[in-house]
């Protein structure tokens, strides 16, 4: 406990995060009984992985596929990376794909309608 309060500085979300990560990690809980023990070493495994910022139920979902949108019509050649943190946050990879093809039919087929024929 002492190392996650030194390492969320006052932060108690980053301290909740932090535990929960250590909680959870990998394993199925659904098959466990009884409490889990934390040790230091999983708190440090676990502190010294970023966490994603990516609520794929939350306004982060509607916020990033738009980011993704915008930077595509922009012409960003860094666009795909921003597809990134939904794929890693466990967004459906056809959910994305379709998006793509909206965005295809939309904004790339009103200057050219024949596009999505080819």
């Amino acid at each position: 406990m002492q190392q996650i309060a030194i390492f969320a500085n006052g932060d108690a979300r980053t301290a909740l995060n932090v535990a929960r990560a250590c909680r959870t990690g990998n394993r199925d809980l659904s098959k466990e009984s009884g409490p889990v023990h934390i040790t230091l070493s999983i708190v440090e495994d676990v502190m010294q992985h970023r966490a994603l910022l990516y609520d794929k139920s939350g306004d982060q979902h509607y916020d990033t596929i738009s980011a993704l949108h915008k930077s595509l019509r922009g012409s960003d050649p860094d666009a795909s990376c921003i597809g990134c943190p939904m794929l890693e946050g466990g967004e459906d990879p056809l959910y994305i794909i379709r998006r793509l093809i909206r965005f295809a039919s939309e904004d790339v087929g009103m200057a050219d309608p024949q596009a999505l024929l080819e």
